[in-house]
């Protein structure tokens, strides 16, 4: 058995199709609080999954008014679910949503091998935003996200790191697992093998983030909103 990280993909924005379809095109892009990417190592391998609630029997009861209501909540059905496994990102780059304070404080204490300027437009199912210039850097993730939290706490500034790497497809499930928002620790019976050990260790900058709400039922697609900073 191997150890991985897995995350799950929100259905309500992104069926796994379109998700595939901009994994491909643009690579994997994944907001992760802080805590959790400390843990993370450069050319580590996260499994991205869709999350199946467990079936339950439903039973009913009639309120004072006649109506047949069900006795469970399906939404609060978060335990002992499936995940549907579709593919993987293997680690090569943190993507940083602050200020532009923040950013330059951030990349001056890194030790940066190579610049490359760049502004790239991307738009996702999720949201939008420009990709600027990237930096090619020797830190290890946990001392890059240490120096954010210690910069972040100066500067009173709460800050945004999106964990980024290329998409490769797969096919799994998991189960039983419970649902999570951020990652969580699983084991598999295959070694997910490194194509290229020689992986960009590259931390990106973003502007002009608009990050897409969820969409409920019975209402039209809108613009994405942008998110306050």
């Amino acid at each position: 058995m191997t150890k991985y990280y897995l995350h799950f993909v929100g259905s309500k924005l992104y069926p796994k199709e379109v998700f595939i379809k901009e994994a491909e095109k643009f690579g994997v892009n994944r907001c992760i609080p802080l805590r959790m990417i400390k843990k993370l190592k450069w050319g580590d391998r996260i499994l991205l999954a869709i999350f199946t609630p467990k079936e339950i029997e439903l039973t009913y009861h009639t309120d004072l008014q006649g109506k047949k209501v069900k006795d469970q909540d399906l939404r609060g059905n978060k335990q002992g679910g499936k995940a549907e496994v579709f593919g993987y990102f293997v680690i090569t780059g943190l993507n940083l949503n602050a200020s532009d304070e923040f950013k330059k404080e951030l990349t001056g204490q890194l030790d940066i091998i190579e610049t490359k300027e760049q502004n790239i437009k991307i738009q996702r199912q999720c949201g939008s935003y420009s990709l600027g210039n990237s930096y090619i850097v020797k830190d290890s993730i946990e001392d890059i996200i240490k120096k954010a939290e210690t910069l972040s706490e100066t500067r009173q500034e709460k800050v945004k790191f999106f964990v980024a790497g290329y998409f490769k497809s797969l096919t799994l499930t998991i189960e039983p697992i419970n649902f999570t928002r951020t990652i969580i620790p699983v084991e598999i019976e295959m070694e997910l093998a490194l194509e290229d050990l020689n992986f960009l260790k590259e931390v990106g900058l973003i502007y002009d983030y608009e990050k897409r709400s969820y969409i409920k039922k019975g209402t039209k697609r809108g613009r994405p909103k942008k998110e306050k900073r």
